[in-house]
């Protein structure tokens, strides 16, 4: 009994260690790009889950590796939409911000990875935002304090879903064009 408890003991310690890593930072052909997909998904699924660094992960490290990688891929190109993030990055007292402005990248651009062949900017949007709604919720979580009526609403709307339809009609309005760097 007591050998089963260590083991599960490990296996639950191990868990997020294994769950995450920074693969391959060399690509120089498609192939190198195309074949370390499914890492990079595997990596925005998961930093969705565990928002926040600790002892056993560094996140920090994960999203730079991503980034690189969406940086670099020659066949992919994620528009970061400001029209979903102004708000919050324009908001001095969230300081959860600039998370949220990764999360969106990540969470749109991983709708692409999966859907190169039939891409939709609206669901790609939508999938950006779900992410910063996962994110969110995680984080009230952790921090039951936390508070942001942007994200609330999505999170509304998400649940009632109609986060779809919203996006839509915010990407259609002529102010929607604000892309931001990343």
């Amino acid at each position: 009994m007591r050998i089963l408890l260590s083991l599960i003991f490990f296996v639950f310690l191990s868990f997020p260690i294994l769950s995450q890593t920074v693969g391959n930072l060399s690509w120089e052909s498609i192939d190198d790009f195309k074949a370390e997909e499914s890492n990079i998904i595997k990596n925005i699924v998961w930093l969705e889950n565990n928002p926040i660094a600790t002892d056993q992960n560094d996140t920090k490290a994960i999203s730079q590796y991503i980034i690189s990688w969406l940086s670099s891929t020659p066949y992919l190109e994620v528009v970061l939409d400001g029209v979903f993030l102004e708000s919050l990055l324009n908001s001095k007292k969230f300081k959860y911000a600039e998370k949220f402005k990764v999360t969106y990248l990540f969470g749109k651009s991983l709708y692409l990875i999966e859907h190169q062949d039939e891409p939709d900017e609206v669901k790609a949007s939508t999938r950006g935002v779900e992410g910063m709604v996962l994110v969110y919720k995680e984080l009230k979580r952790l921090d039951p304090s936390l508070r942001n009526g942007v994200l609330e609403k999505y999170a509304r709307l998400s649940q009632k879903e109609k986060l779809e339809s919203y996006v839509r009609a915010r990407l259609s309005e002529p102010e929607s064009s604000v892309v931001l760097p990343y």
